[in-house]
């Protein structure tokens, strides 16, 4: 199954770790710091800044051909859809 996020971004449901409302990381240091290390670090794969609600943390599993393991990549989404209206889809 899939998941539209707005701005014609669709994910997987299987690869979301986490749907983080913006009003939760910004009443918690921690995950405001977290976000912040993402963000930073170049997981932010949606370049959306305006009317952002939501974070959407994923992990994919992808596998390389020479090693032939698997790698994860983890990317970091924002949503201008509330927490709630994701998570009910």
């Amino acid at each position: 199954m899939f998941l539209h996020i707005g701005e014609n971004v669709i994910i997987r449901k299987k690869d979301i770790i986490a749907i983080i409302d913006k009003e939760t990381i910004n009443d918690s240091k921690d995950t405001n710091k977290f976000i912040q290390n993402m963000i930073e670090n170049g997981y932010l794969y949606t370049k959306n800044n305006e009317n952002i609600k939501t974070y959407i943390i994923t992990c994919i599993k992808k596998r390389d051909s020479k090693n032939r393991q698997y790698a994860k990549e983890y990317r970091l989404y924002t949503s201008n859809i509330s927490s709630t209206a994701l998570s009910n889809r």
